[in-house]
């Protein structure tokens, strides 16, 4: 006796005695034996630029129950934020055609910076995969040649805006500069929030804070010789300016505190190398005053890592 059964998107063909079929209570339009695919991305998501498609390509396998590509699946395939700290937007280009259960997403752009996103995959049947490794999206990445020295654009957030210079190095090397799209930190009291990064080696970035911010900050506490502490977040602990390891805030996952000074750069320590504030040339000469405040520059010495910085 041969008995087919239809399931769903999925043909199960049963192939059984009378005896067999009994045993698995086969009943008129019911399915005796069926599986169910699974949804696996294969091909994680990366650190990639705003508004740029993502490269290499997220791609996501449908697979059939023994782990093998389900080929008679050709529907869509959506990817969707698993994790999504700052509340983006979805992805655009997030919903595609498999071919054979492959499913690849070559035109999958994002809109808003951020850090820690996370993905994941669903089919026709909302049958959803499991996370995807974490990734961030940047305002600038910039790919360096060996020997080339590398130096990003001006990013910027609330007032507070920087850059990073990287020197050359034997090998290649990967810059990513990032204007907000990360919470405020613990210390931090005026402008937003700037984040770098460097694959390879030491770096030494460049944060600037605009003079609006500054002559708000100045008429409530104006001193000519006032010092704008850089509160800086990073995944690893640091000597903070009383000379204390910083302090681990979860609400970030990370470590927070205000930068000490250094004399030199070139060591494990994150550090100010110098500050100094521009002063406009108004009616006062060009000394000024507190009408007059123009930009506060501050050079960093910083090792390998990633880093928030604000004031």
């Amino acid at each position: 006796m041969r008995t087919t059964i239809k399931w769903s998107r999925r043909l199960a063909l049963l192939v059984a005695p009378p005896a067999l079929a009994a045993a698995a209570l086969v009943l008129p339009g019911t399915a005796a034996w069926a599986w169910n695919d699974t949804v696996v991305i294969t091909v994680q998501p990366t650190t990639t630029q705003v508004s740029t498609p993502m490269t290499p390509a997220v791609v996501v396998h449908v697979d059939q129950s023994d782990g093998q590509v389900d080929q008679s699946y050709n529907g869509p395939v959506t990817l969707s934020y698993a994790v999504n700290p700052i509340g983006a937007p979805e992805p655009a280009n997030n919903t595609v055609s498999a071919v054979n259960g492959v499913a690849t997403f070559s035109s999958l752009t994002f809109s808003a910076v951020g850090f820690g996103f996370e993905l994941q995959a669903s089919d026709s049947d909302n049958t959803t995969s499991q996370p995807s490794s974490p990734f961030n999206i940047v305002t600038q990445l910039l790919q360096c040649s060996p020997g080339q020295n590398c130096q990003s654009e001006t990013v910027s957030s609330a007032g507070t805006s920087g850059f990073v210079t990287a020197p050359a190095s034997q090998g290649s090397n990967v810059i990513t500069a990032t204007g907000g799209g990360f919470p405020q930190l613990s210390c931090t009291k005026y402008g937003g929030v700037i984040s770098f990064s460097v694959a390879n080696g030491s770096k030494v970035i460049t944060a600037i804070l605009d003079k609006s911010t500054i002559q708000s900050a100045t008429y409530a506490n104006w001193k000519h010789s006032k010092f704008f502490n850089i509160c800086w977040g990073s995944p690893t602990p640091f000597t903070t300016l009383n000379g204390s390891t910083s302090a681990f805030n979860p609400a970030n996952n990370e470590y927070e505190g205000l930068l000490p000074f250094c004399r030199a750069h070139g060591g494990t320590q994150p550090c100010i190398l110098r500050q100094y504030q521009t002063r406009n040339q108004g009616k006062h000469g060009k000394h000024g005053n507190k009408c007059n405040a123009g930009y506060v520059v501050t050079t960093i010495a910083a090792p390998p890592g990633d880093p928030r910085i604000s004031f």
